[in-house]
């Protein structure tokens, strides 16, 4: 990084968040709190991955404001106000020097694993999709992302693709590449010189993924240490007592379902077992009328305060993530990297979630919608640069 230019992370950041759901869209502004999490420095992220080690201390290092405004999340139906639609704020394009775009992708099938061993639809195939796959309606949403994020920055973006504009990554599912593929075709659809097909308004462009295990910065929940101290919180007094407050209806589904539900982690899989099957159109069985979806939904949320319960299982579940995030911007302003504009992560909920609960911003918990999408825009303002 250049002499004089420093990221510094305050409290002072503003997040905005948005949501696409069925009874309409809407917006709300929340300060983050960074205490904790970026108080102690330099301090090693404990994961043993096919990749360096990364320093702890990176993530506190140097640039001056850190906000986050991020698109995609279930707080209610009051209506959409998309950024166009808004008074424009000190958020001028030109002021933008890189974005960071960590997104869900689209409407899928259930997963095998999310079905229960009394499911009426256990033998349910879903063809030609397949367990766990993309459906239409979730293409259409993510589609819908590229084209969002090609208002927003079309002048920033420029009108044609060009190499290393975009670092675009994936996790290893179908449905997220799938997802990535449909937000780059309209984020970069070909314009002039670019046609290559008239009948086709769409152009290649590259994409990378790595397998779970090798890739800390979507999937740092398999860390081998992450695990270790998971399962070691999992069995802990404190968390086997806030279990123990539900055990009756943990008994109730173990009851009806067929599960052994003795926590939180049976519950959440349940719940998207139990939505993408209602999604599709398939009629629930009477018995989940007890628990579908208040406590179901209540209970779902709480996993994710286990994922991150501690500084180290939030430093492994989104601390890398974040750090790649500074470490990008901070090559974007030192001038190592004048080529890409905009980093583009297709995941899943959960790495929403995380990433949330590791800032401390899950002030109304929720499982984040299909298509959610946060930005982290790094800004150039009065002479300082920092993130908003």
């Amino acid at each position: 990084m250049s002499e004089g230019l420093r990221l510094v992370v305050t409290h002072k950041a503003k997040f905005e968040y948005h949501t696409l759901s069925r009874g309409g869209s809407s917006f709300q502004v929340i300060e983050p709190n960074f205490g904790g999490f970026f108080s102690k420095r330099p301090v090693a992220f404990d994961c043993v991955f096919n990749l360096a080690m990364l320093s702890y201390g990176a993530l506190v290092g140097t640039v001056a404001i850190l906000a986050i405004a991020a698109d995609g999340f279930i707080l209610g139906n009051r209506p959409h106000i998309f950024h166009k639609d808004r008074k424009k704020q000190n958020t001028a394009e030109d002021t933008l020097i890189l974005s960071h775009v960590l997104f869900r992708h689209g409407n899928r099938t259930p997963e095998l694993s999310e079905l229960y061993p009394l499911d009426p639809y256990y033998n349910y195939t879903y063809y030609p999709l397949k367990h766990g796959q993309l459906t239409d309606a979730g293409k259409k949403r993510e589609f819908s992302i590229g084209t969002a994020l090609r208002e927003r920055y079309n002048n920033f973006l420029g009108d044609y693709y060009v190499p290393d504009l975009v670092d675009a990554r994936s996790t290893d599912r179908n449905r997220t590449k799938m997802s990535l593929l449909l937000v780059l075709a309209s984020l970069f659809p070909p314009r002039y010189s670019e046609i290559w097909n008239a009948k086709l308004n769409w152009q290649p462009i590259p994409y990378n993924y790595l397998p779970d295990t090798d890739d800390p910065i979507i999937y740092g929940i398999n860390c081998p240490n992450y695990l270790s101290l998971y399962d070691e919180l999992q069995t802990s007094p404190k968390v086997l007592a806030e279990y123990e407050k539900y055990a009756d209806n943990f008994t109730y589904i173990s009851e009806n379902s067929g599960l052994n539900v003795t926590g939180y982690s049976q519950v959440y899989d349940l719940y998207f077992g139990l939505s993408t099957e209602e999604e599709y159109g398939l009629r629930l069985p009477d018995w989940t009328a007890k628990v579908w979806p208040d406590f179901i939904n209540e209970i779902s949320y709480k996993q994710y305060s286990i994922y991150t319960r501690t500084t180290q299982l939030r430093k492994m579940a989104a601390g890398y993530l974040i750090q790649k995030m500074i470490i990008d911007t901070e090559n974007r302003i030192s001038g190592s990297n004048n080529d890409t504009k905009i980093y583009l992560y297709s995941a899943h909920e959960n790495n929403l979630g995380q990433f949330l609960m590791t800032l401390d911003l899950f002030e109304y918990p929720h499982i984040p919608t299909y298509g959610s999408y946060i930005l982290v825009e790094a800004h150039y303002i009065n002479s300082t640069y920092g993130f908003k």
